[in-house]
């Protein structure tokens, strides 16, 4: 068997490599320092590569580019969930693995969920405005004891939500495509999708990016909720017709809105979404937490373990959307 070959970045070697090289000591490295071009030998030599969180603040084209680049590559993990971007199928076309980190920011997610349906409960949006302006102006809020949400998309980050909101005496119903009888909360299938949507209080959107969720949040799904409802999104921007959902806030047919994944990132400045006075904005960093960060990284040396001993990988990906 061929040596492995694995492409990281500086700072993980830096801080991981020991732990690497304990698990398999014939293991060979590849480092990206800085953008720094990977030379033509090296490329050659890569077959494993671990896109680690520190890559997400700039590095990301630079690292992808040598994937997409190395010819012997057939292993990529991700340090994120989502593996529905294009690159992910060039590599999967070009015969690589690719592996994903589903689950190792749920926790951190399902926090700020909860955030999001707090602030919007106590109306901080409002508050923050008065504090901005020095003005004292007393709201009426609302419990969140009672409260009814829906949750599309009861995988691991669904059932977080569902699992931090109970101790709020929040009744969850989630929804996904197959009920495994395991959930935390009652979970029905998505033929219930426009049921789910008239019973909820608030919805919340941790589904995944396919073909059957795309533009699934449209102007009928919002006029299907009731009135003054609260909707959150922490799953992919995509699944959101973002001008229906600018026309239900609009309205007042939705009550407001917890908003942390767009189709187009970052945000643009033009969007009507910024000055909405109902709707929080949070720049794709529901996860980003240092928690997330390890629980990501202790998924790779696992997975890196499992390779090793010729075993299965963790959280194996498709191209089937």
């Amino acid at each position: 068997m061929a040596a492995t070959v694995l492409f990281c970045t500086d700072a993980f070697w830096d801080g991981h490599g020991e732990q690497i090289v304990a698990i398999d000591p014939t293991v060979e490295v590849v480092r990206l320092v800085g953008d720094d071009q990977v030379t033509g030998g090296d490329l050659d030599r890569i077959n494993t590569a671990f896109f680690s969180p520190d890559l997400f603040a700039g590095r990301a084209k630079a690292f992808f580019g040598v994937c997409l680049r190395a010819p012997n590559l057939r292993w990529f993990q991700s340090a994120f969930a989502g593996t529905d971007d294009k690159v992910f199928d060039r590599l999967r076309a070009n015969g690589v693995t690719v592996t994903s980190a589903a689950g190792a920011a749920a926790p951190s997610i399902a926090q700020t969920v909860l955030m999001y349906l707090l602030a919007l409960s106590r109306q901080l949006p409002r508050l923050a405005r008065s504090q901005a302006q020095r003005k004292w102006d007393p709201v009426t809020s609302t419990d969140l004891d009672g409260l009814r949400v829906g949750i599309v998309g009861m995988g691991a980050i669904g059932g977080e939500v569902a699992r931090l909101a109970a101790p709020f005496g929040v009744t969850c119903i989630g929804m996904r495509r197959t009920v495994r009888g395991d959930e935390p909360c009652e979970t029905w299938t998505n033929d219930r999708f426009h049921e789910l949507l008239a019973w909820a209080d608030a919805v919340v959107s941790t589904a995944p990016l396919t073909n059957a969720t795309r533009g699934m949040f449209d102007r009928d799904a919002f006029a299907a909720m009731r009135p003054g409802a609260w909707f959150v999104n922490v799953g992919r921007g995509d699944v959101v017709d973002e001008p229906a959902l600018v026309a239900a806030l609009q309205s007042g047919r939705l009550g407001g809105a917890g908003l942390d994944v767009f189709a187009v990132e970052p945000l643009p400045t033009d969007s009507a979404l910024w000055t909405l006075p109902n709707v929080i904005i949070t720049p794709h960093s529901s996860g980003g937490t240092l928690r997330a960060d390890r629980r990501a990284i202790e998924l790779f040396i696992a997975n890196f373990a499992h390779h090793t001993r010729g075993e299965p990988l963790i959280n194996v990906t498709s191209d089937e959307l």
